[in-house]
């Protein structure tokens, strides 16, 4: 018996070396998927923070009256857009947003009307309001509809981590749209 254990030790390969080599190998792939991974998280939560801005800028434009809705979004760094700003700033995005659009068929006999700040665009805020017009809300009036559209750069608000693998996000913008009824 003893030497049954004597002659199965001996063929014992050290593997010590092999294991180095699948670390250095498997490493990288390792690294990116974690960074992935974290990447794709903070993606996640500038969309959720987005939408959330854009339900509150559209709450705000419905509950200011008539004679104030076209002055809510217009100068530099109007009403809606600071408020808007300070919201994303308190949900962790430090540069805010690059623009926000007001749309409103308020008192505009059912014309709709496009408030945008900043106007004109900034060269890398490629963000517009969607090309569907208002809706038409049964049993409402021609007249009641708010839309509010936030853009914001991922470049300008989050890591890029997978810029050096070659999957940069620096050059999107989330855009979040809300379209409530107008409550005054």
């Amino acid at each position: 018996m003893q030497k049954f254990r004597q002659q199965f030790n001996k063929k014992k390969v050290p593997r010590s070396g092999v294991v180095v080599l699948e670390l250095i190998l498997t490493m990288p792939a390792f690294l990116i998927m974690m960074l992935a991974v974290v990447q794709i998280s903070l993606i996640y939560v500038v969309i959720e923070q987005t939408a959330f801005a854009s339900r509150y800028a559209a709450k705000i434009a419905s509950e200011t009256t008539d004679a104030n809705i076209n002055n809510l979004n217009t100068g530099p760094m109007g009403i809606l857009k600071t408020q808007v700003d300070r919201v994303l700033r308190v949900g962790g995005i430090p540069q805010g947003s690059c623009r926000v659009i007001l749309e409103h068929n308020v008192d505009n006999g059912g014309v709709e009307l496009t408030i945008a700040d900043p106007d004109p665009a900034a060269a890398n805020c490629n963000c517009s309001p969607p090309a569907i017009a208002l809706p038409q809300v049964p049993g409402a009036t021609a007249d009641e509809s708010v839309r509010t559209t936030v853009c914001v750069r991922l470049g300008d608000n989050i890591p890029d981590f997978l810029s050096t693998f070659g999957f940069s996000v620096a050059d999107f913008v989330v855009e979040e749209s809300t379209t409530y009824l107008y409550e005054l």
